[in-house]
């Protein structure tokens, strides 16, 4: 799924967002899965990196001139909330 083929930074940024949030759910599959405990460490740091780059998508449109700060702040509110579900859940999988 892609947003528009557009070259404006705005535009390949919410893709972006819109990528690593479908890859989560997969990656947290995969970890649940998987019987390889270095598999299951790779993936959750993989996981990790996924949450501070929608943080960082989210930096960059705002410093980007983006109105809708409110959706922003939104998703930066819900990825708070998720990362403290998360964190729980990664400790269960170590």
């Amino acid at each position: 799924m892609r947003l528009c083929e557009s070259k404006s930074l705005r535009d390949i940024m919410a893709n972006s967002i819109l990528t690593d949030a479908i890859l989560i759910p997969q990656k947290i599959a995969q970890v649940e899965y998987s019987q390889c405990s270095n598999e299951r460490l790779e993936t959750i740091s993989y996981i990790n990196i996924i949450i501070r780059n929608i943080n960082s998508y989210c930096m960059g449109l705002e410093k980007h001139g983006v109105k809708e700060t409110e959706y922003i702040n939104l998703l930066r509110k819900e990825i708070k909330s998720f990362r403290k579900s998360y964190k729980a859940w990664k400790s269960d999988h170590l």
